[in-house]
């Protein structure tokens, strides 16, 4: 894990060399997520089983991530979100098959391209990951990318600030990804 690695984010075929002060960026981010999400008294919220694209533009964008959406080619929501410059999307499943899809799961998915190519030493990082961390999942894809990713099952409700608590624990899962790992995140 001492292994440093240059993590090249990879967003609709252009590259974006990630930021130095991610860490830094993220530890703001993650702050201002906890203190807008922390409620004062106990919840009364109504809950939902599901979101469509733009309510879930407007909720990442309400917390300070940049967010667009297209649809994928299912039909479904597929949303390109940014932390900083840390490009990830938002994977939508179980959608109702209506004229605006509402979703019950939503996988929060970030890729990097390793400088060369995936080795057994990347491998062993990904499963270190794993093993260390209880949220989000690591794992060289099919194509040799990097990947993270941490679903979110909203079928049965859930509240507003649950959804909120998770895009939280998405941010960790990021930062414990990028910066955790010993990997030299340069622009």
């Amino acid at each position: 894990m001492g292994d440093s690695r240059q993590m090249v984010a990879e967003e609709d075929g252009k590259t974006h060399l990630l930021s130095t002060c991610l860490k830094t960026f993220a530890g703001l981010a993650l702050a201002a997520l906890l203190a807008v999400s922390a409620p004062a008294h106990a919840q009364t919220e109504d809950t939902f089983n599901a979101i469509n694209g733009e309510d879930l533009v407007t909720l990442l964008e309400s917390q300070g991530i940049a967010a667009s959406l297209t649809i994928d080619s299912y039909g479904d929501p597929l949303i390109r979100a940014e932390v900083g410059n840390l490009a990830f999307s938002i994977i939508t499943y179980n959608c109702d098959g209506a004229a605006d899809p509402a979703c019950g799961r939503l996988q929060l998915a970030a890729q990097f391209r390793l400088p060369d190519g995936a080795s057994e030493s990347d491998i062993a990082i990904m499963n270190a990951y794993n093993q260390q961390y209880l949220f989000g999942r690591a794992y060289i894809d099919p194509y040799g990318l990097a990947t993270v990713d941490y679903t979110i099952n909203l079928n049965h409700g859930v509240t507003e600030d649950n959804l909120v608590d998770n895009l939280v624990i998405w941010i960790h899962v990021l930062d414990n990804f990028v910066t955790g790992l010993g990997w030299s995140v340069s622009t």
